[in-house]
């Protein structure tokens, strides 16, 4: 995302959190209403997730990001550039996949929570792609499947490369 996020990347893992925690397990269904089953239940009333809807859009009206409105805006103009990436999924792109695996997965009689994470698409071919996993563990102290949805990253481009250590002048 730091392409798109520049300075305000330091904000990329709590937007994340964010949805992280609206996908995320719900904690006790007697006793809390949130995460997954929340999702799911959004969904029914709204549809806020629609096949030919751009993800950015839902997003949007989840609300995330809302503590920080630069952060947020440059959060939306990355999700509207994954139309412009391919997927794992065949013959969708990276919105079109994010959308229907979200629409499919909320529709289920087991819909399984959503875990939101980046890769970074320099690392080997193939990883400029959204990859969407359909059931795997990415959260190693739940004992649970999700669905998993990876967005490619690539560092800002002004981004200069660390700076070499100051030479040491000798004491006389």
């Amino acid at each position: 995302m730091g392409y798109f996020m520049k300075e305000h990347d330091i904000h990329v893992g709590s937007l994340l959190d964010q949805l992280n925690v609206r996908f995320g397990p719900t904690p006790d269904k007697k006793t809390h209403f949130g995460g997954i089953d929340e999702m799911v239940a959004l969904q029914k009333e709204f549809k806020i997730f629609k096949k030919g809807r751009a993800f950015k859009n839902s997003v949007a009206v989840l609300n995330i990001g809302a503590s920080h409105a630069e952060a947020r805006n440059r959060m939306h103009d990355y999700f509207t550039n994954l139309s412009k990436h391919d997927s794992n999924v065949p013959n969708q792109n990276g919105d079109t996949a994010v959308v229907n695996a979200l629409v499919k997965n909320l529709a289920s009689k087991t819909p399984m929570p959503v875990y939101f994470t980046f890769h970074d698409m320099r690392a080997e071919k193939g990883n400029t792609r959204v990859l969407i996993t359909e059931k795997n563990r990415p959260v190693t102290y739940f004992n649970r499947d999700y669905l998993t949805i990876s967005f490619p990253t690539l560092p800002e481009k002004s981004a200069k490369p660390a700076a070499k250590p100051a030479a040491k002048v000798a004491k006389k």
